[in-house]
């Protein structure tokens, strides 16, 4: 796979789609109960008062031994007042490669399981007119395109980039 057209360049992305039923045959899942990883590990994902829900885990794309877990709050208001870089409430946990726990601790009710497929390399000005549940690299299709949305992202990109160059 080639990193430097899918994150760098952006010439290409990589697709996932979702169906219903079991995940086996996938990538990942959204929905269901999150990766056994996390049944011992309820203090690292909840906060104080602040519950959260698992939302989605898929294999990491460029580390095929490592996954990717999503938890969002329980709590809707807290998620919409912090929804925004640096004051983000959903937390993405890079962890081994699990299978779907037993435990419910972590469900959310209102969240239907679906597969989530194996992710096809496109090329990006495709991609515009594609639909897909999840899209790595390429350029974005922004929903909102509100500068508040990303200012501080792009700052401290740029912070984080001429430190890399310095040093």
């Amino acid at each position: 796979m080639n990193y430097t057209n899918i994150l760098d360049e952006r010439t290409d992305c990589i697709l996932y789609q979702v169906s219903p039923g079991p995940s086996e045959h996938g990538t990942g899942w959204i929905g269901g109960n999150a990766p056994d990883f996390f049944d011992d590990q309820a203090d690292l994902i909840h906060e104080g008062n602040q519950k959260y829900h698992f939302y989605l885990s898929l294999v990491h794309p460029f580390k095929p031994k490592s996954m990717i877990s999503i938890f969002i709050p329980e709590d809707y208001e807290e998620y919409l007042e912090n929804n925004i870089y640096p004051n983000c409430s959903i937390k993405v946990i890079e962890h081994p490669i699990s299978t779907e726990s037993v435990k419910d601790m972590f469900t959310n009710p209102g969240l239907i399981k679906h597969a989530i497929s194996d992710g096809e390399i496109s090329n990006d000005e495709k991609s515009m007119d594609q639909s897909f549940l999840i899209k790595l690299g390429g350029n974005p299709r922004l929903i909102q395109n509100k500068d508040y949305y990303f200012t501080k992202l792009n700052g401290s990109f740029s912070e984080s980039q001429t430190m890399w160059l310095h040093s």
